[in-house]
């Protein structure tokens, strides 16, 4: 039956589905910089980067892609209703589903067309309307920085361009780097990216994420919980679930995330 009141929820968490995650996550580049949990260690296990943009296919995530939080479809839906998370470092974990995520873009000055991008999951009903662009990075880079420019497609099926005006110098595994989108309409479908000078070695990807829940974690070693009134959120099937990481230290770090979801 569907959520009607807080008797419901109250119900549902007394059997609800409990997602647990432990991940070491490497050092940040800089205080307040984003580290994925998609190739760290720990449970679920690492997931593997994903195919070079010129693959023409296997770009697209689910629940069953390795790297991806592991939970069980709801027999009517899923509703994300609890939500602990705990680190040695104060910091801001982000959860988001994994749509869509290419590599192996060369840091070599040019413009990297994406082949063959396809549609997002079947999951997605809203053409990416939420969604955003990060640029990942699957390899350490060396020293250097310049203009990133990806070419997309929003929501609407407009061609846009997201600016990064100057790429993290020698970016480390596992950096995150929010591409800033032309408007409020998501992105569809990258096109492709162009960088405007060339660094010393490495290569990075890019991955398209709609953003699920957050939760702030201001002091180190104390977790915190957050309540069906803070984050209650309806989860669609086949979810790719990971998290991005924005620490308070330049510290690698350990953190633990609990979900917990009910079936309503």
């Amino acid at each position: 039956m569907p959520i009607t009141d807080v008797g419901d929820i109250a119900a549902g968490l007394a059997v609800a589905q409990k997602i647990r995650a432990l991940k070491n996550i490497t050092a940040c580049k800089a205080i307040g910089s984003f580290e994925s949990s998609w190739l760290a260690v720990g449970y679920p296990p690492a997931g593997v980067p994903p195919p070079a943009y010129t693959a023409g296919a296997g770009y697209a995530c689910d629940k069953n892609t390795l790297g991806a939080l592991p939970y069980t479809n709801g027999a009517v839906k899923n509703w994300l209703a609890k939500l602990f998370a705990s680190s040695p470092i104060a910091g801001t974990l982000f959860i988001y589903d994994r749509l869509w995520s290419c590599g192996g873009m060369g840091f070599a000055a040019g413009t990297y067309p994406v082949t063959t991008p396809g549609a997002l999951p079947a999951r997605v009903t809203d053409a990416g309307l939420t969604a955003e662009l990060w640029i990942e990075q699957f390899v350490a880079a060396g020293a250097a920085g310049s203009t990133l420019t990806a070419n997309y497609l929003d929501s609407a099926n407009g061609a846009r361009a997201g600016v990064i005006p100057a790429v993290v110098s020698a970016p480390l595994i596992g950096q995150m780097q929010a591409v800033p989108l032309a408007n409020n309409l998501g992105i569809k479908s990258l096109t492709s990216v162009v960088t405007a000078s060339t660094w010393t070695s490495g290569s990075f990807g890019a991955s398209i994420v709609k953003p699920v829940a957050e939760i702030e974690l201001p002091m180190a070693g104390i977790g915190k919980t957050l309540d069906w009134a803070a984050v209650l959120e309806g989860l669609t099937d086949d979810m790719c679930l990971f998290f991005i990481w924005q620490g308070g230290a330049v510290t690698a770090t350990q953190v633990l995330v609990r979900p917990r979801l009910i079936d309503k």
